[in-house]
């Protein structure tokens, strides 16, 4: 997944403990590209016979979610062995079935937006808008779920901007200073061809965040707004 999103895990099957954040690629802080390679530095180097071994325990944890359907820990545990893995789409696979057994329980563990951003990378923005309405509803105060939920909306074939705004403003009612989101917004009132709004925008993110890396391919978009030329979203 480009962007990652890691999820809490505390005292169940997952078995690791990651406190949950979210982070964009384009943004990520020291702190952030820390956690996001904690899985993987933290597991110690194998011999051949301890390699074999996790592989046995691996197999054997993938049989046991798929012999016991109902069981919640099971299909957790076996979620967590794919993503360790880096194999997200079979992760995600059984969390949904985890989700299915127990909603609850998945959305406070934050594997909702996980799920909800490993669609979004697949480019199948109305199952990642499901997931990620789950995510907001279950975590209305994370502004990141909101954001992304935005995103699905100006990718879209047309995009649906009037929608994306209002995501957006919901991430920055909770976050009033989020740069992240004043740069989505830039672009959503670009594709609305409302310069006049993107400006605004644009000058509230100079002011949240005036080192972000973001500003100048966004007012070369505002000024390709006010001269009434076609224009192309910036990559992040």
């Amino acid at each position: 997944m480009n962007r990652k999103y890691l999820f809490g895990v505390a005292g169940l099957a997952l078995g690791v403990i990651i406190s949950f954040y979210w982070t964009r690629s384009f943004n990520t802080t020291n702190a952030g590209t820390q956690n996001a390679a904690a899985p993987t530095a933290a597991m110690p180097s194998a011999g051949v016979g301890d390699q074999k071994a996790m592989m046995g325990d691996v197999a054997q944890t993938i049989e046991k979610a798929k012999s016991n359907p109902k069981d919640y820990d099971a299909q957790v545990a076996a979620a967590r062995v794919f993503y360790q893995i880096q194999r997200f789409g079979e992760a995600v696979e059984y969390l949904e079935k985890a989700y299915a057994i127990n909603p609850a329980e998945i959305a406070k563990q934050g594997a909702l937006g996980f799920i909800g951003q490993y669609y979004f990378d697949q480019k199948k923005y109305e199952e990642a808008e499901k997931w990620l309405n789950k995510a907001v509803e279950a975590d209305p105060n994370e502004p990141d779920a909101h954001i992304i939920l935005a995103e699905t909306f100006m990718q879209r074939q047309p995009p649906q901007p009037d929608k994306a705004i209002q995501a957006l403003q919901r991430a920055i009612k909770v976050s009033p200073k989020n740069g992240h989101a004043y740069g989505h917004l830039v672009e959503a009132y670009a594709l609305k061809k409302d310069a006049k709004a993107a400006e605004e925008a644009l000058a509230k993110l100079k002011e949240a965040e005036p080192a972000n890396n973001r500003i100048a391919a966004l007012q070369t978009l505002v000024a390709d707004v006010k001269a009434g030329k076609a224009i192309t979203l910036p990559s992040e």
